[in-house]
């Protein structure tokens, strides 16, 4: 873990995965994009997860973005390797690990995607049809169908070369939500361990309440297509039946 001062913020495009959804009706339920701690954490290729505290009521996540850096000692423009990164959300539902429920049932897991070059700061966003399902990811229900209250999402990065680094900004005290100073990482098994800093990964999450209005929109659209194509089936035939008639 290292300490820097605050560098130009940069957008991550490419490969990632970046775009504009509808947010009519999102609502943020968690954002620990604000009080910066000037450190870094980098989990080399671990899996390391940050277990979160989730604000209001909305569940069906549709915008989640992350902030991270990239360095090449040999070659700033450009990594040695072929840096990659996954996300997943997990339910907070395994075998206890000092009495703590570990990450289990996984709710969503982007697979690989590419990060493309080295950056001081960037960020990763996943929007509802960028990265994440049409109608967002549900992050629920708790047990007995309770609302959700805590989930834990995390990253992977892998394919650094000799002279790479890749890793994650640690922010805190979240603004909206909560969290708590320690993190997940799977070494072969989920453990719970600490720093000498709150280990709070920077991350920001929006969601509806509902199914959101893209979704709507889609069945709206599939809804108003059948319905011209049975109109216009309707008019052929009575067009028919009316040609049949003059002929009789």
């Amino acid at each position: 873990m290292t300490k820097r001062f605050r560098g130009q913020e940069c957008l991550v495009i490419g490969a990632l995965f970046l775009g504009t959804s509808a947010k009519v009706g999102a609502a943020t339920i968690y954002d620990n994009s604000v009080n910066d701690l000037l450190t870094r954490f980098s989990p080399g290729t671990r899996e390391v997860g940050d277990e979160i505290l989730l604000g209001s009521t909305e569940r069906y996540l549709t915008n989640f973005a992350f902030e991270f850096y990239g360095t090449n000692t040999a070659n700033p423009a450009a990594f040695a390797g072929s840096v990659k990164a996954e996300v997943r959300f997990y339910l907070n539902n395994g075998p206890l690990f000092n009495g703590y429920a570990t990450p289990g049932t996984v709710l969503y897991d982007s697979g690989l995607f590419s990060v493309p070059m080295p950056v001081d700061r960037g960020t990763v966003r996943f929007t509802e049809g960028f990265g994440f399902p049409v109608g967002g990811v549900f992050l629920g229900p708790g047990p007995g169908g309770t609302l959700l209250s805590n989930v834990t999402w995390s990253v992977q990065f892998s394919g650094m070369g000799a002279t790479d680094e890749v890793g994650l900004d640690i922010y805190s005290l979240p603004v909206v939500g909560a969290n708590y100073p320690d993190f997940w990482d799977n070494n072969g098994g989920w453990l719970l361990q600490t720093n000498t800093v709150p280990m709070n990964f920077s991350a920001t999450l929006e969601a509806t309440p509902e199914p959101s209005a893209l979704v709507l929109s889609v069945f709206g659209g599939v809804g108003v297509l059948i319905m011209s194509r049975l109109l216009k089936t309707q008019q052929i035939k009575s067009v028919a039946v009316r040609q049949r008639n003059r002929d009789d």
